[in-house]
């Protein structure tokens, strides 16, 4: 007789064990004692037949050995559910087996125990078999740490990309730091921590990233010396079929672009195992691969030139989504190298101190931004996109020559314009001595130039201080104010631009720089309204920042 236990133990699947044991439970209305374990030894010899006629042939038997009519003195309907479970349990043992994958002989095999490490590796960390304290059958592995430190037992094996396997083992360990089945080689990283000092099984389920799976036994993150981890009954099945389903296709779109580059995003690709890359598509042409990332930037294009862009999602199988939605994309114009054209400058008019010069406003493929005033040869200042400018603290009776530039935002300068001479009057020495002052009632009215703690009054002003003034209140009339930046069609310069000028130049697009300040002071009128100008285009770059946060937060 073979009793149930027996012919559990033989069944060496851990579902086809489950089976039988399921099996034989539900015999017990149809079956008596002592036929049950009569049909467990029927089971017993129809599995060593098995492995019989395997070892054998290689290939295992196609038919069952009859019953003998002498082993169940029963009923027709005993006989014939006997006959049911053995070959129910036949062609289940049969068909699992098939399916194994840890076929080495060592103390961890199911399906092939044997004292061995076979198929095992270890570092510092020392393997032995252990005789004493199995799972299952007769051995199990025990690793050993000999030291402080990340140490481990590993067993690769085979696998086929994007292949789901299911691997289970069973584990036992007493180590405090966190003794740990970690499995590399797969889509997504898997582990899990050994958590009983008793034998526990556990179950993980897979996909293969590539040609081998590593599953390493850590003894403790780290180990310490003497940390000790328990291993047997290791199996490993393929699940299912390979992975033919593709990924959906993602949503492409353009967050920007410069001269040379064009910058990428996308979003919403999924796949039923799990989208481990993407393919960038330029122009109909495959362009290059990335990883599992929602971004990526073109470099190297071609300045002024038009590009379609289209994505395809990857999964570890190597199957493809379809298209994305196409993208086209125009890239900026290259760095501007084109200098603007020479102004043409003219004198209107001048003093003893004083020297007015005008110009005709010179032109670029880009715009004008300042210009440079030289006198007799030398840098007298920089001004902003302005037309005129007084030349001040000039020696009387004296003979200047001057020219002008023009820049533009790239720092590309023009030629000289043509050259002016200018002298200068000579000293008056006093007034005129005719009557400059009058009064009409309470107003006294003064019909010259006024000129306080200097000699001089600038061209076009009639009031010149060298100090301080002070006052309650000063109204300046303007004829423009800057609402103009929030009507349509206001070409808003970008953040990158400001960034750039700022880099350049040092200070604000329109806004004088300090050494203009120095030299030539501030209108306040004008000043408020420039200042006024980058306070709403500011208030526009804020509204649109808004805008790009709320629609990011939204995105899946």
């Amino acid at each position: 007789m073979f009793p149930y236990a027996k012919a559990t133990e033989k069944a060496t699947n851990p579902f086809l064990r489950s089976l039988i044991h399921i099996l034989f439970e539900r015999t017990n209305t149809f079956v008596s004692g002592s036929n049950r374990a009569q049909i467990a030894a029927h089971v017993h010899y129809n599995t060593s037949h098995t492995k019989a006629m395997e070892a054998s042939t290689g290939m295992g038997p196609f038919h069952l050995p009859k019953i003998s009519k002498t082993i169940v003195n029963t009923s027709a309907m005993k006989k014939t559910f006997s006959l049911s479970i053995s070959v129910l349990l036949f062609f289940c043992f049969y068909a699992l087996r098939a399916q194994e994958l840890h076929t080495e002989s060592n103390a961890t095999s199911i399906t092939n125990e044997a004292n061995s490490l076979e198929g095992w590796t270890y570092g510092n960390a020392i393997g032995t078999v252990e005789t004493t304290d199995a799972f299952h059958g007769n051995y199990a592995i025990k690793f050993e740490a000999q030291s402080d430190g990340w140490q481990r037992g590993t067993y690769r094996f085979n696998t086929t990309q994007g292949q789901q396997y299911l691997i289970t083992l069973a584990a036992k360990s007493s180590s405090p730091t966190n003794p740990e089945i970690n499995i590399s080689g797969t889509v997504e990283p898997s582990y899990t921590r050994i958590v009983s000092s008793n034998w526990s099984s556990y179950s993980l389920t897979v996909t293969a990233s590539g040609s081998s799976i590593d599953v390493r036994v850590y003894l403790g993150l780290p180990a310490l010396q003497g940390n000790t981890v328990y291993i047997d009954s290791f199996s490993i099945t393929p699940v299912n079929g390979a992975d033919t389903q593709a990924p959906t296709a993602p949503s492409l779109s353009s967050t920007g672009q410069t001269d040379t580059t064009v910058n990428l995003a996308w979003s919403g690709a999924t796949d039923n195992l799990g989208v481990i890359g993407y393919k960038i598509f330029m122009n109909g042409s495959y362009f290059s691969n990335t990883a599992n990332v929602g971004t990526h930037q073109m470099q190297g294009l071609t300045p002024g030139t038009n590009y379609n862009f289209v994505v395809k999602a990857l999964d570890a199988a190597g199957n493809e989504s379809v298209d994305s939605n196409q993208i086209s994309v125009m890239t900026n114009s290259g760095p501007d190298t084109q200098a603007p054209t020479a102004p043409s400058l003219s004198s209107t008019g001048h003093t003893d101190t004083t020297v007015d010069l005008s110009w005709g406003a010179a032109t670029d493929d880009t715009g004008v931004t300042g210009y440079q005033i030289f006198k007799d040869g030398v840098l007298e200042t920089t001004l902003g996109s302005v037309g005129t400018y007084q030349v001040i603290g000039l020696t009387a009776s004296t003979a200047y020559s001057f020219t002008v530039t023009a820049l533009d935002a790239a720092g590309n300068e023009s030629l000289a314009s043509n050259a002016i001479s200018v002298t200068t009057d000579a000293g008056s020495g006093g007034g005129s001595g005719s009557p400059v002052w009058s009064e009409t009632g309470s107003t006294a009215s003064y019909n010259g130039s006024v000129a306080i703690g200097t000699g001089a009054v600038p061209s076009g002003y009639k009031l010149a201080v060298e100090g301080h003034i002070r006052a309650r209140e000063v109204r300046v009339d303007q004829d423009t104010w800057p609402d103009y930046v929030f009507k349509e069609g206001y070409d808003l310069p970008s953040l990158k631009e400001i960034q750039k000028h700022i880099q350049e130049k040092g200070h604000l697009p329109n806004i004088p720089s300090a050494e203009e300040v120095r030299t030539n002071g501030v209108e306040l009128g004008e000043m408020n309204k420039l200042l006024l100008e980058k306070i709403e285009e500011l208030t526009l770059h804020i509204i649109q920042l808004k805008k790009e946060i709320k629609t990011n937060n939204q995105k899946p």
